[in-house]
């Protein structure tokens, strides 16, 4: 699994920010080179994809909720989990096509992206570090192929999880603000501002309200279209592999969640 920060280029003008993608499904394996697109407006992605060390395989993702797609990939004659995906990181627009290759061995994708109803952009990926997690609402049965309330980012660290996370908002979920707990660490002040789709800008608070906050990365917070999270309270009892606990969307009553970590995935 790779988390990339995008950025996006239209003609002559800078690029902007593009959102927060999740690609993969195995643990230190790159992905370094994609080439899907869609025949239905992003309902459903097909193509190939290529795991660094490894020669194409056959791709299927299928829209689950927002950016949100259920994969499988196809080698020999066989199709196989593929994990849950994030393309994509606008609102209510999904992408119909993207088209990228790694330059520095999977820790950047450069190529272009197609959103349904436009023209195709330039795409530069840059792979960050963080924990994605498959978020199941506890609330509804869970088929083989769903994860009805997508996959989160939490945390921006390398090889360190959180293990609490609890959070709220008071403007309709533009901003997030509360404490959250890295693995062997104590508790520290977090805040997310909303920047598009369901990606936040976080900053970290150290030693109390008095203390400057610094940069702590983007995460994804929700997996809905338009529908902001406005309270979370999470906690992990196996160092940030598991999270069980509460989410509220706006207008919306508390739900019951799990969340487990995106991991390592069968290989050719």
């Amino acid at each position: 699994m790779s988390i990339y920060q995008v950025q996006n280029k239209w003609g002559d003008s800078p690029f902007q920010n593009g959102g927060i993608y999740v690609l993969g499904s195995r643990s230190n394996q790159l992905i370094v080179d994609v080439n899907i697109k869609s025949e239905d407006g992003g309902k459903t992605l097909a193509g190939t994809i290529t795991y660094q060390g490894e020669g194409p395989i056959g791709f299927k993702g299928v829209q689950v909720v927002g950016n949100n797609y259920k994969v499988k990939n196809e080698w020999g004659d066989t199709w196989n989990d593929g994990g849950n995906w994030v393309i994509g990181g606008r609102d209510g627009q999904n992408v119909v096509a993207l088209k990228a290759s790694a330059t520095s061995e999977g820790l950047d994708l450069i190529g272009e992206v197609t959103y349904e109803g436009e023209e195709s952009i330039l795409f530069e990926g840059e792979k960050i570090s963080g924990s994605a997690y498959e978020i199941k609402n506890q609330h509804e049965e869970i088929s083989e192929s769903q994860s009805p309330e997508g996959v989160f980012v939490l945390g921006a660290r390398d090889r360190q999880h959180p293990v609490s996370l609890d959070m709220d908002s008071e403007d309709n979920g533009k901003t997030l603000l509360g404490t959250m707990t890295y693995e062997n660490e104590g508790v520290i002040g977090v805040k997310a501002i909303h920047v598009m789709g369901n990606v936040y800008s976080v900053q970290n608070q150290w030693n109390g309200e008095v203390s400057p906050w610094h940069p702590g990365g983007c995460f994804i917070i929700g997996g809905r279209v338009a529908q902001r999270v406005i309270e979370i309270q999470i906690t992990s009892k196996d160092e940030g592999q598991n999270f069980s606990g509460e989410i509220t969307y706006s207008n919306e009553e508390p739900i019951l969640i799990e969340a487990s970590v995106i991991g390592k995935l069968a290989t050719v």
